[in-house]
């Protein structure tokens, strides 16, 4: 499964040369609305830049965290039909002067084998097949980040600094993850949120 993370992104390096990469932030008020989406009304930070080397570092050479769960919460993966019920488990939060690092895993909490609909992790743009909608809040600086965001130059493609959209899922689980602007150099702790689960708040930073 880490396979598939390392392959979706592989993608994106590839085409860095023609790529704007920026980090995206939501509001100064870094209450969690529920969407994992960044919306308007508040002032949005200007989120440096990653060079290629940068960005390989960041999603290639951070460890998944090995067994520890740092936090977890249970909820349901968004489907209009009927969401399905599973839990996040947190395994690693990664901060340098670079980027943040988060490594999740999406467990299945029922006995089926469901498939997932592309919009789950992803509503405004289903078809990039990925998870951008996942988010990072740092309480201390209230900022509230999404994921860096490549716009391919004279394209309205973009691709994204995390994990490929899962299909489906099972009780063994799936490793997912997604690369963020760096974090206030003093923060100790932060807030996660996935679409379609509560928060999970207090998750340890660990820094290279």
């Amino acid at each position: 499964m880490k396979g598939l993370v390392r392959t979706g992104v592989a993608g994106a390096v590839a085409l860095l040369t023609a790529v704007v990469l920026t980090g995206c932030t939501g509001d100064d008020d870094p209450s969690p609305t529920g969407s994992g989406s960044a919306t308007g009304g508040g002032s949005e930070s200007s989120a440096p830049s990653m060079t290629r080397a940068e960005l390989e570092s960041a999603v290639f050479d951070g460890e998944s965290g090995g067994g520890e769960v740092l936090g977890s919460v249970e909820g349901a993966v968004p489907d209009q039909a009927s969401p399905r019920p599973a839990r996040i488990d947190v395994t690693a939060v990664l901060a340098d002067e670079t980027s943040t690092t988060v490594w999740f895993t999406l467990v299945n909490t029922e006995d089926t084998d469901p498939l997932l609909q592309l919009s789950a992790f992803n509503a405004q743009r289903p078809l990039a097949n990925d998870i951008r909608d996942i988010a990072l809040v740092d309480p201390g600086a209230k900022v509230r980040y999404q994921p860096w965001v490549g716009q391919l130059v004279g394209e309205d493609s973009s691709i994204c600094t995390c994990s490929n959209a899962p299909l489906g899922m099972s009780d063994v689980g799936q490793l997912l993850s997604g690369a963020f602007p760096p974090i206030d150099p003093s923060t100790s702790t932060v807030t996660f949120e996935v679409p379609g689960f509560a928060p999970i708040e207090d998750l340890p930073v660990t820094r290279s």
